[in-house]
């Protein structure tokens, strides 16, 4: 079995494998290096390192990796490692490791990780909610962790708990959903987070059509509003608000620009 490896990754082509097998000692530093030193020649600037089937990694096989790490991130390029049993993920993490070289516990995990991270790819988080005020608070609170396990900042992710806070309450005050629940869509990247809230409601007429256009188009702030901030105040925070008025179902979407980590 041939210890070393290197390869365009199936998954990503863009990405290069280095697939390291049994105990990788000072022997097998040569191949390493000669392997490396080819690919990264002909412009392999992301890198992943499978771990998967590795015993034994020596210190000098480490150094090989962090040696790697220097040269591709000088040209803006990445490098990771992924499914390393747990003595040696101990091991690594204890050399410090994990604290320059990002560490992923499958195949998986770093291709989501690199599609992420380098080529635009989205999240969708899709509910239906009862219409209930008491479900506010917790689904604010998850579409908030949602966005920070992914790099955003905390005042993106404040923003965005205060539109969904004002846009769900709206949705169950104010749409009256006639199936006792509202839908709540979020879909984002790493630059913008697209919300939609939606809901069934009564059949309403032309004229009830035409105040809730005006609603959204002309919104002011209610002085008898508890919250007294509404529609006016989610136009405010978002970078581009939509609205859809049907007869049986109303739908907002807004579209928010990432400001910075």
């Amino acid at each position: 079995m041939n210890q070393v490896v290197v390869k365009p990754l199936a998954e990503e082509p863009e990405v290069t494998l280095l697939k390291l097998s049994g105990d990788i000692g000072l022997n097998e530093i040569p191949q390493i290096t000669a392997l490396v030193d080819e690919y990264y020649g002909k412009g392999a600037l992301h890198w992943a390192v499978d771990l998967s089937e590795v015993n034994f990694l020596s210190s000098p096989a480490v150094g090989a990796i962090m040696g790697l790490r220097s040269r591709v991130v000088a040209r803006l390029g990445s490098i990771s490692v992924f499914s390393a049993h747990a003595r040696l993920a101990e091991k690594l993490k204890l050399m410090g490791v994990d604290l320059v070289i990002p560490a992923f516990r499958n195949l998986q995990a770093y291709v989501d990780h690199f599609r992420w991270e380098y080529k635009g790819a989205s999240r969708e988080v899709n509910l239906v909610l009862p219409a209930n005020t008491s479900v506010v608070p917790p689904t604010r609170r998850l579409i908030e962790g949602i966005l920070r396990s992914k790099g955003y900042g905390k005042k993106d992710a404040f923003i965005m708990e205060s539109i969904v806070d004002e846009l769900a309450n709206n949705a169950i005050e104010h749409g009256k959903p006639v199936d006792g629940v509202f839908e709540l869509k979020m879909k984002f990247d790493k630059l913008k987070i697209n919300l939609t809230v939606a809901n069934q409601c009564e059949e309403l007429s032309d004229e009830a059509q035409k105040a809730l256009i005006e609603k959204y188009e002309h919104p002011k702030m209610n002085p008898d509003s508890v919250r007294g901030r509404g529609i006016v105040l989610v136009k405010k925070l978002s970078s581009e608000m939509r609205y859809r008025v049907e007869p049986r179902r109303v739908e907002v979407d807004i579209v928010r620009i990432r400001e910075g980590k």
